[in-house]
């Protein structure tokens, strides 16, 4: 019973002797390449992710404009600036009012230039660019017994 197993086990490793060495060198060619690939997709996944996190937080200072209504322009630019303070010093911010439709709005703008962090995008950087609109309203009170 024995002989048949090393027999068995001989036959194995007669087989498998003529490929000494050829896993490791295509683990060389392949590797680095999927490594690379791995990094490349989780920076785009992370780009995305601040992308969307970077249109939130303009949205969300849009729809604050709701809330208080009354507020002056630098009072909003100032929670623009605020809500934004996460991205760094990098973001560029704007507040204009334009018209559309008969209607006034606030028009929220801001730019951010994020960088990729690996190969082979290393230091290229895409801008990324988000606006948030608010109608203004203009609350009249009318006075009693008119």
């Amino acid at each position: 019973m024995m002989a048949y197993f090393r027999k068995i086990l001989r036959r194995r490793w007669d087989a498998t002797a003529c490929d000494s060495g050829a896993t490791a060198v295509e683990f060389a060619i392949v590797g680095p390449i999927m490594i690379a690939l791995m990094f490349w997709f989780f920076d785009v996944s992370y780009s995305v992710y601040v992308r969307n996190s970077f249109n939130h937080a303009v949205n969300q200072a849009a729809r604050e404009i709701y809330v208080d209504p009354d507020r002056t322009d630098s009072d909003i630019l100032a929670d623009l600036n605020a809500s934004l303070a996460r991205f760094g010093d990098v973001v560029t911010t704007s507040l204009a009012t334009e018209t559309s439709g008969g209607l006034d709005y606030h028009v929220l703008s801001a730019e951010l230039v994020y960088h990729f962090k690996s190969p082979p995008f290393s230091g290229a950087g895409i801008t990324l660019r988000a606006e948030g609109r608010a109608p203004v309203i203009k609350y009249q009170i009318e006075a009693e017994g008119s």
